[in-house]
């Protein structure tokens, strides 16, 4: 067992000497270098008393209080374990002392949120375009298409036969005139076949007529 020499002369002998030293030579040297004075009244200190009092079972000397403790500690050390660790997160304990109590919410009336009523008025857009006298709105805006190999025969059937009545179309809707897109279904809608109707329009007979007889005229 080795212990602290007893004063700065014990230091200057061999290290066999200084381990052969009896335990009553001993002193403790405190934190910043002093001596323990009560040590070197005769009380020696050893720092392995601890470890021979968990060795042979019995605690001796001024340690034996502490040996006990470290004892205690060790033991826990020891036994602690992952497979002991707890992943309960349940709240234990009593209301009021190991966690608040609970203020419960009982008897209310349940109210709805009341929203401040707002008017919202839909605003068309202003987009227009001029009048699409060979449009195929069936097609070209809904996709009601006849198959790959249908639809060139049946969009050069709709060109001429629009072309014929082209200028009844033109007296109806003016080239200089603005549509709007309005009426139409939404991009993405569920829209059905329709068959479009004849706008009836005297306008629209008055070009035909003047251009049918114009026609007529220059043809020699």
């Amino acid at each position: 067992m080795a212990c602290l020499a007893g004063g700065w002369q014990e230091f200057v002998r061999s290290p066999v000497e200084a381990l052969a030293l009896p335990e009553r030579e001993a002193v403790v040297i405190a934190a910043g270098g002093a001596v323990d004075d009560d040590a070197v009244d005769g009380e020696a200190v050893c720092v392995a008393c601890a470890a021979e009092a968990e060795t042979d079972g019995t605690a001796k000397g001024p340690c034996a209080e502490e040996a006990g403790d470290c004892t205690k500690q060790l033991a826990k050390l020891r036994g602690d374990r992952i497979a002991v660790i707890d992943l309960d997160i349940r709240v234990g304990g009593r209301p009021g002392n190991d966690y608040p109590c609970e203020c419960r919410l009982e008897g209310e009336t349940y109210e709805p949120r009341r929203f401040a009523t707002t008017m919202f008025t839909w605003k068309a857009a202003g987009n227009c375009h001029k009048p699409l006298y060979f449009e195929d709105w069936q097609l070209e805006r809904y996709g009601h298409s006849h198959g790959a190999l249908a639809d060139p025969f049946f969009s050069a059937a709709h060109f001429f036969v629009t072309l014929p009545v082209l200028p009844y179309k033109m007296g109806v809707e003016l080239p200089w005139e603005c549509v709007y897109p309005l009426g139409y279904y939404r991009p993405g809608s569920c829209s059905p076949w329709m068959v479009p109707a004849v706008p009836i329009s005297l306008r629209g007979f008055a070009v035909e007529a003047a251009t049918i007889t114009g026609i007529v005229f220059l043809m020699p």
